[in-house]
């Protein structure tokens, strides 16, 4: 077990967070490795330096800004792809660090000392250049799969069943993991190409040819045919329904009858004795025309006063209607109210002049973190709550750029309250004293907690 080889412990500077492992017996460097961890930048690997005192050595591995493989996979899900490329890093890391005459044996294979950037997902592990390490690749693989993952719910393939029959295969190694890793993903891509050049495919098909269009024609686009089916209504048979429209049965009984008296006052005596009969019948004949067109107009014109009138005389109806049907409701309400009102003072004479009012259970307030310069509340009402500005990660955003990605945790744990800063580069501080990285601290009810420069006031009520 890595704690009865190495003590752990974090220290910080004024812009940097460290792991500090110390071997807890007499363990020989290996200085060629230790020199390829100082002169290189491997991939993959946590920054290096090391220093002694006396015969005490002591390994600092740079963690600022990164979060622990558990705390990521404790609360994030994984699809498909994101799973896979998550194993890919972990196997090409671990392959990759060869290159270097570097021995896979001495990468610290423990969950709790795996970092994580959480903005690009990297992971970086820690390199221990010490004789005489082993570790367990298998159980290590098996255990991330099987108890840290979790998964999201998506319709695929059996890609974890693969993965996990090649971890247990008794041919396992890390180079056939990597080209099954590599191939799963590759499947994943051909599998989504096939299908969009058929739906394309589809698409075409279904699609008609479109009739080229000739240069200086104007092309229509079609109509949708619910909105605009009056279009294909005949226009002369509609002309003939207005016209016909016009015409009253009063105006055909009215005709005949004024024709009748014309022909009569034109055969009349006064006519015949006129000095001009026929000028006096066409100025007859002209009059009663007159009168004709005139009545026939008057009428048109009391029928489309009537008509058009409808329709504010049906808004006023509507709005009469709902103004009753609301002071009905409102006349219910008023009576509903004054019912309780009498029901009110006939308990309130019952029992002295005094309502009972009956004791209500509230729910029990949780913890909170008051900003002391501002109006921001944290709400401590889960057993862990991420405090920084990566909305897409913490619990809780602090819109602040001195505040890191993932800053700080506050944890519950029977109902004791803790503040853990993750690896943040400016710092947590608990009462103006600035806390270890990745280390349990517990604060009280108005402790001040200072994430980099923003200051919160912690309150257990009472």
């Amino acid at each position: 077990m890595l704690e009865q080889k190495y003590d752990i412990h974090y220290e910080n500077d004024s812009t940097s967070n460290y792991l500090v492992l110390r071997p807890r017996s007499h363990k020989k460097l290996i200085e060629y490795q230790v020199q390829m961890l100082l002169n290189n930048n491997v991939q993959g690997l946590l920054g290096f330096h090391i220093n002694s005192v006396g015969n005490q050595i002591n390994c600092f591995y740079e963690i600022t800004s990164k979060c622990t493989l558990v705390n990521i996979m404790n609360r994030k899900k994984y699809n498909r792809n994101e799973f896979l490329i998550t194993m890919l890093m972990i196997t090409k890391s671990i392959i990759g660090i060869k290159n270097y005459l570097l021995n896979d044996n001495n990468i610290l294979l423990d969950e709790n000392n795996i970092y994580v950037d959480p903005e690009t997902m990297n992971l970086f592990f820690v390199y221990l250049p010490f004789e005489n390490n082993t570790n367990d690749l298998k159980t290590f693989l098996l255990n991330i799969i099987i108890k840290l993952a979790k998964f999201q719910d998506e319709d695929c393939d059996n890609y974890i069943q693969k993965i996990l029959e090649n971890i247990k295969s008794e041919m396992f190694n890390l180079i056939r993991l990597k080209e099954l890793l590599e191939n799963l993903l590759g499947q994943n891509i051909k599998r989504n190409k096939p299908n969009e050049s058929s739906g394309i495919a589809e698409k075409t098909a279904t699609e008609k040819p479109k009739p080229p269009t000739k240069r200086g024609e104007v092309k229509i686009p079609n109509l949708p045919t619910k909105e605009c089916s009056y279009i294909n209504v005949n226009t002369k048979s509609k002309d003939s329904l207005k016209v016909f429209s016009k015409i009253s049965l009063t105006q055909i009984i009215v005709q005949p009858v004024v024709l009748v008296i014309l022909i009569t006052i034109l055969t009349s005596k006064f006519v015949r004795m006129s000095e001009n009969p026929k000028t006096t019948a066409i100025i007859l004949s002209l009059i009663f025309i007159g009168i004709d067109i005139l009545a026939i107009r008057i009428l048109n014109e009391k029928k489309a006063e009537s008509s058009e009138s409808y329709k504010p005389l049906k808004y006023i109806t509507e709005k009469m209607r709902e103004n009753s049907y609301a002071i009905a409701k409102q006349t219910i309400t008023d009576k509903d109210n004054k019912k309780l009102e009498e029901i009110h003072i006939e308990k309130e004479s019952y029992h002295g002049g005094e309502t009972v009012i009956l004791p209500q259970s509230q729910p029990q307030a949780k913890p909170y973190l008051q900003e002391r310069d501002g109006e921001n509340i944290i709400k401590v009402d889960k057993n862990s709550i991420l405090v920084g500005r990566m909305g897409s990660f913490v619990d809780h955003i602090i819109d602040n750029n001195a505040v890191g990605k993932v800053h700080a945790e506050i944890l519950n744990e029977d109902d004791s309250y803790f503040i853990m800063d993750c690896s943040s580069r400016n710092g947590t501080y608990l009462n103006d004293d600035r806390i270890k990285p990745n280390t349990k601290v517990k604060v009280n009810n108005n402790d001040i907690i200072r994430f980099a420069n923003k200051e919160f006031t912690f309150i257990i009520p009472s």
